[in-house]
């Protein structure tokens, strides 16, 4: 079995290699230009890809001895899914749940979707955190619905802020990958 720092080297290949992660001059949706652009969708949709995430993160999931992991949709969609998938085969089985941007109109009028505890621990998941501002929305949605959130995971930490903003509320973050002195690496 691979260690934790060959399979977070080898996402980050894969990254370069399903052109997850490109170079060049990119505008963000937060405004700013950057040296590179990371499409975490393209990774996490990618079968290796999720299968090296899905496995990063479930050992942090059996860890914190958590049943729950969600976060908020589009990005954390695939990776949820897979999680709960994986768990399946394990003696550790976790439920997945998804957070929306805004609540439903129609239905059941749900914000987060899914398996969804009240008054139980989870794990919140994404494939990028930037500003941190989406991964704190989600995270204020499912403490007033009841949950307790014992680690925020993501993919790749931009390193603009976001970790920092999540850390100072109190959360235990990490990410798989992040980027120092405007090159993407290997997180600790």
């Amino acid at each position: 079995m691979k260690s934790k720092r060959e399979c977070k080297k080898r996402l980050l290949e894969r990254a370069l290699e399903v052109e997850a992660l490109k170079f060049g001059n990119f505008l963000l949706s937060s405004g700013k230009q950057s040296d590179f652009y990371f499409d975490g969708r393209l990774l996490s949709l990618d079968p290796e890809g999720l299968a090296l995430i899905s496995n990063l993160f479930f050992k942090e999931i059996i860890k914190k001895r958590v049943h729950f992991v969600g976060g908020p949709t589009m990005g954390a969609d695939p990776i949820v899914a897979a999680i709960t998938a994986f768990s399946y085969k394990t003696d550790h089985l976790v439920n997945g749940f998804l957070v929306r941007g805004s609540q439903k109109t129609y239905g059941t009028g749900k914000q987060i979707e899914g398996h969804f505890p009240t008054n139980d621990r989870v794990i919140l998941v994404d494939d990028t955190c930037t500003t941190g501002k989406n991964l704190l929305s989600s995270i204020k949605i499912m403490e007033e619905k009841g949950a307790r959130v014992a680690k925020v995971l993501v993919v790749l930490d931009r390193g603009e802020g976001g970790s920092l903003a999540i850390k100072k509320e109190g959360f235990d973050f990490s990410s798989l990958l992040t980027v120092k002195n405007n090159r993407v690496v290997l997180a600790d």
